[in-house]
């Protein structure tokens, strides 16, 4: 993508006013409220509120360096100068994020197909990272964007895009809390390894339900707090069991990891979070493990992996998995028949059963 392209249709508004944007390059204008944004190879800025990762600056001074090596390198190249320029990544992380990032368009392709019909217009990943389902999925669904609160990870999810022939596809840095779209212009809207990680879970639901259209789905994969096995983002045991004030220096005592910015649900909590929401209500369900993921544990965990997912299609085995799985997979639906003007619709919507299958977010 040549350096200051925006596309010809672009989705996105002013995230303080909803005002149409005009845009040029490097830049784009709220013809409403006159307010001012940033872009990085057409991709616009349009945050309101700081990473809680990194400040903005650090974000925009990190994509800066990043993208003085767009044009030399390739996808992996410049996935690898990303790791390169990121601060205490081992190199056995290193390997380890690279390898799942590479392969995921591979397992997360079904999140469209737990959206059902919502896969019949525009469909918005929420934390869309390295652009691994909108590159799995981009040729399947008429109006494919994604957003995230990186702008580092968004130009390398830009490169991607472009490399396989989907250049098409809009990019937005902006938060969740915030999202610059109009109201109701989205069938689908797809967060995986994504709330857990925002500022405020309230907001970023209400934001959703704001611009799906009715009978527009939320499709959400997030990890499971009390979990039986180690914390997926960094890979301790028995974190979601203590209390929350302890969660934080008892991560950094065990590796140094920062836990500050994650923040796991179990099964009740979810369940009143989102019969609170506007949406009212959803449907959680506790997913198989991959067979992508299996393949890489040991012959030990691998056959332990085996038999959960054996035990997830029990009643039983239902039970225990939304309770001690490691994964929780949540498709929310706006109501078909809300009242655009007032908001107003039934207390809980009605979603049919759907299989779905796990994997992490990348």
């Amino acid at each position: 993508m040549a350096e200051g392209r925006f596309m010809d249709e672009s989705p996105w508004r002013c995230p303080h006013c909803r005002g149409a944007l005009d845009l040029g390059a490097n830049r784009g204008t709220c013809q409403a409220c006159g307010a001012r944004f940033r872009a990085l190879r057409g991709i616009l800025d349009l945050r309101t509120r700081d990473d809680l990762y990194l400040s903005n600056e650090e974000d925009w001074a990190f994509a800066l360096r990043l993208d003085e090596d767009y044009e030399r390198q390739d996808f992996l190249g410049l996935l690898n100068r990303y790791f390169a320029l990121a601060a205490a990544v081992s190199p056995e992380q290193k390997e380890r994020q690279i390898r799942h990032i590479l392969t995921a368009p591979g397992r997360v392709g079904h999140w469209l197909d737990a959206l059902g019909t919502a896969g019949d217009g525009a469909v918005l990943d929420l934390g869309c990272g390295s652009g691994s389902f909108l590159s799995s999925v981009g040729r399947r669904v008429s109006g494919p964007c994604g957003v995230d609160v990186a702008m580092r990870w968004l130009l390398v999810a830009r490169k991607r895009l472009d490399e396989e022939g989907l250049g098409h596809i809009p990019l937005s840095c902006a938060c969740a809390e915030d999202l610059p779209l109009a109201d109701s212009t989205l069938a689908g809207v797809v967060a995986g390894d994504v709330i857990e990680h925002v500022a405020s879970q309230e907001e970023t639901l209400s934001e959703v339900f704001r611009v799906l259209r009715p009978g527009g789905r939320l499709f959400m994969a997030t990890p499971n707090r009390f979990s039986l096995g180690s914390e997926p983002h960094v890979g301790v045991w028995g974190v979601g069991f203590l209390p929350r004030r302890w969660m934080t220096s008892y991560v950094r005592r065990v590796n140094g990891a920062d836990f500050r910015a994650i923040h796991t649900l179990g099964k009740r909590d979810w369940t009143q979070r989102l019969r609170c929401s506007p949406f009212g209500g959803a449907r959680i369900v506790a997913p198989p493990l991959p067979d992508d993921d299996l393949v890489h544990f040991g012959r030990i965990k691998r056959r332990l992996g085996q038999l959960y997912n054996g035990a997830v299609g029990t009643r039983a085995g239902r039970w225990f998995a939304l309770r001690f799985g490691p994964l929780f997979h949540i498709v929310a639906e706006k109501p078909p028949d809300v009242d655009q003007a007032t908001g107003s619709r039934p207390s809980i919507p009605a979603i049919p059963p759907r299989s779905t299958r796990s994997e992490a977010r990348s």
